[in-house]
């Protein structure tokens, strides 16, 4: 088990949507006017459902519900979108070196899931990336310089500052989520069901 891949979990546990708004059928999210269409979030959907079960697996823990790893898939992909924006507007701008997945760990991803290395590697590195921005604007919100101590608090300032900014995005999307303005979860989601094995099979848009 590659261990920067639990960055997905920790990161979007933290970074949930933070509004709901004009969709357009073939849209699961609208960040200041950019889709991300159902097609790219069941891709990366399915990433989460094969990540979240080997993670649970490894840990002898029960993984999540379908319903709450979509909610958690959306999020990660807005929150990506978001971090970039906001860390743009700071000044921030973090090293790939800080988030890129290193060769052996691509080995290692590869070897589990040949048949979509590139999606999965791409959505770790998104939430590893996520994070090392929440963190740079913690330090520059609190003017602390991260340690193996605070880095997890100065994630958390940064994490609030990103969230904050997502009604300056105009951050909307799709009622499917089941998640309100105010982040309550209102409905139950589509139901997703994926092995390791089938993940390079497209799936129809809802």
């Amino acid at each position: 088990m590659w261990t920067r891949a639990r960055a997905v979990a920790v990161v979007v546990a933290g970074l949930m949507l933070a509004a709901c708004g004009n969709i357009h059928p073939g849209d699961a999210a609208v960040v200041d006017g950019q889709s991300i269409s159902m097609k790219s979030f069941d891709k990366t959907a399915k990433v989460y459902c094969a990540l979240t079960l080997v993670s649970a697996k490894a840990n002898g823990a029960t993984a999540p519900g379908n319903a709450d790893i979509r909610r958690q898939a959306i999020s990660g992909l807005v929150t990506a979108v978001v971090a970039r924006k906001v860390a743009a507007a700071n000044g921030v701008t973090p090293q790939p070196r800080t988030y890129e997945l290193t060769g052996a760990q691509r080995d290692q991803i590869a070897k589990q899931f040949p048949a979509s290395t590139d999606e999965v590697v791409k959505t770790i590195e998104n939430a590893q990336e996520t994070s090392e921005i929440a963190i740079s604007l913690g330090e520059q919100e609190t003017g602390k310089t991260r340690t193996a101590d605070n880095a997890a608090q100065l994630a958390q300032v940064g994490q609030s500052k990103i969230v904050k900014a997502f009604p300056t995005y105009h951050v909307h999307f799709a009622p499917r989520f089941g998640l309100d303005d105010e982040l309550k979860k209102v409905s139950s989601t589509g139901s997703l069901s994926v092995s390791d094995g089938n993940l390079d099979k497209s799936a129809d848009d809802e």
